[in-house]
């Protein structure tokens, strides 16, 4: 009985550690700035080359998020985080956006995800390049770029699909996941989160394999943005759970960072080790700085 009872405390300690190694406690870290003024901010985006910051606005109410309204801009900030223009991409009847989403930049080109079509422009003017039709896309959402293609991520049809980076409008699906949101990359590696499935996974974009799950779903309710750190480590924010988060490199220890309302798809300052939370539902934007 004695061996027994040796047995089950160690059981239980072993337990206790694991589940220790997987969550981890910490104060929060409060922003260093809290823009407001946004109209739905959906993405924040961070251009390496110049330090400029874009923000997606998707200008509409709840049931209108995916609705071809004829509304949206895109607001950029200069490298010190202050604005430097609200609209500087405005919806025109020239040149219409719906609702713009993620976004990622190419060959100096931000691309925009705007409900059905891929919308291209000039980085260095703000006009308009291209607007790419996707057929038979339903909800693009989030962008990322592995320096030679653009990537995007439809949610409603749980695919993502690489776009010819050129502009012509070709894609293919390199990737089905059930209600797929954020993408990124690190080098050659491509990742993504689920928003109904609350887990994170590895992309393999030859299509040979299925997406990897990280095993974190428990943690999670929806999750929208993800970014990949130098040190190999993920920042992801949990929209719904109202928190933005980090996963060793391991993938074992999740770590709270913030704690605010509705994170979107955030952007990630390399150089300046800040990080962009869009507050969706608050039209305000979270600057943190990562220790």
């Amino acid at each position: 009985m004695r061996r027994y009872g040796i047995l089950v405390v160690l059981m239980a300690a072993c337990v206790f550690v694991s589940c220790a190694e997987r969550q981890q406690v910490q104060p929060p870290l409060t922003p260093a700035a809290v823009l407001e003024g946004f109209d739905v901010p959906e993405c924040a985006l961070v251009d390496p080359q110049t330090g400029f910051t874009y923000v997606s606005n998707i200008e509409a109410t709840p049931e209108t998020y995916w609705s071809d309204n004829g509304k949206g801009s895109v607001s950029r900030l200069r490298s010190d985080g202050t604005m430097d223009a609200r609209r500087w991409i405005d919806s025109s009847p020239e040149f219409v956006l719906n609702s713009p989403k993620g976004m990622c930049i190419l060959d100096r080109r931000l691309y925009v995800a705007d409900n059905t079509r891929i919308l291209v422009f000039s980085l260095d003017s703000g006009r308009p390049v291209n607007a790419l039709a996707v057929d038979g896309a339903k909800r693009l959402n989030d962008m990322a770029t592995d320096g030679k293609h653009v990537y995007v991520s439809d949610t409603q049809a749980g695919r993502v699909l690489r776009v010819d980076g050129s502009g012509q409008g070709g894609y293919e699906a390199v990737a089905e996941l059930e209600s797929v949101n954020g993408i990124a990359f690190d080098g050659e590696r491509m990742y993504a989160v689920s928003w109904d499935l609350h887990e994170v996974y590895q992309i393999d974009r030859s299509g040979k394999q299925p997406p990897q799950p990280f095993g974190l779903a428990e943690h999670f309710a929806n999750l929208d943005g993800i970014e990949v750190l130098d040190d190999g480590s993920f920042i992801v924010s949990d929209f719904v759970g109202n928190k933005v988060v980090r996963i060793s490199k391991d993938r074992r220890t999740v770590t709270t960072l913030a704690e605010l309302k509705t994170p979107a798809d955030i952007g990630w300052d390399r150089a300046n080790r800040r990080l962009f939370v869009p507050q969706l539902t608050a039209d305000k934007l979270a600057i943190y700085h990562l220790p």
